[in-house]
Formats: C-alpha cells, structure tokens, sequence
C-alpha cells in the first residue's frame, strides 16, 4: 500500500464535544464499541475540527467557538501547512483551548504520486479525489500513531457514521470489537484494508472507501 499525507488539522478535545455528540443512542447506532471513551475519526462528524469555513455556515453552527479560516485558504484544502495552522490556532483559541494536532494519510493501492487519485462511483461516472502538498510532507517525528479509519472521498468514515443495524452490530461485533482500539478506530493496517471491503459491501452508496491513518502531532 502506498501512503500520502495530505492534511493536518487540529480537533476538539473531549471536553468540549463529547457529551453533546455521543450519546448511549448514538453510541448503539453508530460504534461497534459503543464502550470506548472517545471516538476519534478522520471524520469531522465524528471528531470534529476546531477550524471552519464560512461555505460551511450549517455545520459551523454545531460548533459554536470555532475558529473561521478563510475559504481560499490552501485553495480550500485547509490546511496543508503545518506551520501556517499552528500559528492561525495559536492566534485565534480561547483562552486554554485544548484542540489535538492532527496529520492524516490516506493509502491505496495505485501511485499517490500526483495531484488526483482517480476514481469510478459507477460505471461511466469517474471522479478524482484531489491531493494537496503537505508542507512538511511527513507527520514530526514525535508523532503518535492514534489507529487507522476507513472513510470515502469526502471522509465520511464507514467505521463510525454509517449507522449500523441490529442485525449487522450481532454479526459485526463479535469479528472487529478485538481489532478496534480504545479511540474506536482500526488497530492495523491490514485491518482497515479488510473493513474497507466490507464498508464497499455494506453502503455501497458511499463507495470506493478509502483507508486513512490519524496521527497525534506532538505540542
């Protein structure tokens, strides 16, 4: 598999989200470990970014104290700069803010050598996921490996917000509950290749999914 990075970001901590996001109802829906503490996730739904965009304005409101970056930052692919982000947070927090530093890879199979990864919805209809450079263009060395997440083009992650139904939680959990961490996210590589083939089975409208990693950047 070959890798990229292709973005940093910086997500909210526990405290300010989790109690309004992950309810026992939306756990049981959505989490094969309802159990686990935190659910993290490439997936600003599931985890969501400190950062908005005001061609976002509907979803910024589900976050009220979030700091706005301009649309045309990194050509609306916020944010590719790692120093240019921390500074932007460092800038704009509150007073104490706690936001997690972020990278994220996306993996495949084809070369990820240039600016697109090409792909097809359906027959006849092609699409392109659309890569930017990273700069730098590896996670610091410090970094921490939090899991691996399975999520289509646009990140909607197929592991934590494409709710389940009770029939697929009886047969599902007993199978992946042992590879899934402690941040709800997917322990090996190998893992997520395999659950990226059953999410392309079992939402068929969110296909191809794509395998991700999320680091943790050092403070």
């Amino acid at each position: 598999m070959n890798q990229r990075l292709i973005q940093f970001d910086v997500r909210l901590h526990k405290a300010d989200y989790l109690d309004a996001y992950w309810d026992n109802k939306q756990r049981d829906s959505f989490l094969l470990r309802p159990d686990i503490e935190w659910p993290l996730s490439v997936d600003s739904l599931v985890w969501p970014s400190v950062f908005f965009s005001r061609i976002f304005a509907d979803v910024a409101e589900l976050q009220r104290g979030s700091i706005e970056v301009a649309p045309e930052t990194d050509d609306g692919k916020y944010w590719l700069n790692l120093e240019q982000m921390k500074s932007h947070y460092e800038a704009h927090k509150k007073s104490g803010g706690r936001g997690v530093g972020v990278g994220i890879h996306v993996f495949s199979e084809n070369s990820l050598t240039g600016d697109v990864i090409p792909y097809t919805i359906k027959p006849g209809i092609a699409c392109a996921m659309i890569l930017g450079n990273t700069v730098p263009s590896e996670c610091p060395a410090d970094s921490e490996l939090l899991g691996y997440d399975v999520a289509d083009a646009s990140r909607i992650s197929g592991l934590s917000n494409c709710g389940y139904t009770p029939d697929e939680l009886e047969q599902l959990r007993p199978l992946w509950v042992p590879r899934i961490n402690g941040f709800g996210l997917l322990t090996t590589l190998q893992d997520a290749v395999e659950f990226r083939e059953l999410c392309d089975t079992r939402v068929p409208e969110h296909s191809p999914f794509w395998v991700y990693d999320i680091w943790r950047l050092p403070p």
